[in-house]
């Protein structure tokens, strides 16, 4: 048992680092559509690896597994692309709590497509989740009302983002005029209403590839976990590749490399270490709350002390209200 709870532990720092590392990815240097791609990558090659490895099933891929999570991985790869980018106007500390109330998602589907019972935990659990994405919205909303700051409350210089930077080698930015990821002091103040926009889509399409895993349960191919995971992150990266081919990205750069490296092994691992952790004995009501709910923990603290984010009391409110939806979505 003392080994389980040790798995729980390191999914907990997993999920952690990976959001964690998602503000990292947030830097000048660093193109969203990259780091998807990238992470992606990453992703289904050590997924591929542990499963050829350790699975009894190997890479053998059932064509439901291969449709569902190929389905999977496109409305992933659009959900992190979305988050990654909607970085730029908002805060890891609040984003990343609303990317994982998405949790609410397949419930929903569950009960209106499957006509699952519906608890009074979950009924509650669900109205907490609509109340924290209005605090978190108002958080914003606060934000926006010290005119002249941008999002970490810092005034706003005049520094034009319409022309490239001397020595930027991005063709796509050559090539449009605009930098696919500037400076804080260099991002307008008004990306409150792209962040709202980036922040929804991601929200929704992550609810959508994580109801993925319910179909694939129900059309009988649970057994068949780990290939579908590696199908999704193929087929993620596979749509992400296409897309940076078509919009003439560039390269990766050796930091877009070397994050998203870090980001593939956080999120492998934490999903790993949960699945071992459970078929170590450890009760399922207590992997989840600790996994999702100290990952989050973790994340919110590193906003707010590493990062230095600021976070009004509507924000506070959000966060508290989200991460206890999620427990109760969990454990209900």
């Amino acid at each position: 048992m003392t080994v389980g709870y040790l798995l729980l532990i390191g999914s907990l720092i997993g999920f952690g680092s990976l959001g964690i590392f998602h503000k990292v990815a947030d830097h000048p240097s660093c193109r969203p559509r990259v780091i998807t791609m990238l992470l992606l990558m990453w992703g289904a090659v050590l997924t591929g690896a542990y499963t050829a490895a350790f699975d009894r099933h190997g890479l053998h891929v059932p064509g439901k597994v291969l449709g569902m999570g190929a389905a999977a991985g496109t409305m992933a790869s659009l959900a992190l692309f979305a988050f990654q980018a909607s970085l730029r106007f908002g805060k890891i500390s609040t984003s990343w709590l609303l990317l994982n109330l998405c949790v609410a998602v397949p419930l929903l589907l569950s009960i209106t497509v499957y006509g699952e019972k519906v608890t009074a935990a979950k009924g509650i659990g669900v109205a907490m989740v609509f109340v924290a994405i209005f605090l978190l919205w108002w958080d914003k909303k606060v934000d926006l009302g010290h005119s002249g700051h941008d999002r970490a409350g810092e005034p706003v210089r005049d520094v034009p983002v319409a022309a490239p930077a001397v020595g930027d080698t991005d063709p796509q930015a050559a090539a449009t005029g605009v930098l696919e990821c500037e400076p804080p002091s260099a991002r307008p103040a008004g990306g409150s209403s792209k962040w709202l926009v980036l922040i929804v889509l991601a929200f929704a399409a992550n609810g959508l590839a994580a109801s993925s895993q319910k179909v694939l349960v129900e059309l009988g191919g649970g057994e068949y976990a780990w290939q579908f995971y590696v199908v999704l992150y193929a087929a993620g990266c596979a749509v992400m590749t296409v897309g940076n081919l078509i919009t003439r990205v560039g390269w990766p750069n050796a930091r877009e490399f070397t994050t998203a490296l870090v980001m593939g092994v956080a999120s492998v691992a934490g999903n790993i270490c949960i699945v071992k952790a459970l078929d170590a004995h450890v009760p399922g009501s207590v992997a989840y709350p600790v996994a999702n709910g100290g990952s989050l923990f973790l994340v919110v603290l590193a906003g707010v002390m590493v990062f230095k984010e600021r976070v009004n009391p509507a924000g506070v409110a959000g966060i508290v209200t989200g991460i206890v939806a999620i427990l109760v979505l969990i454990m209900g």
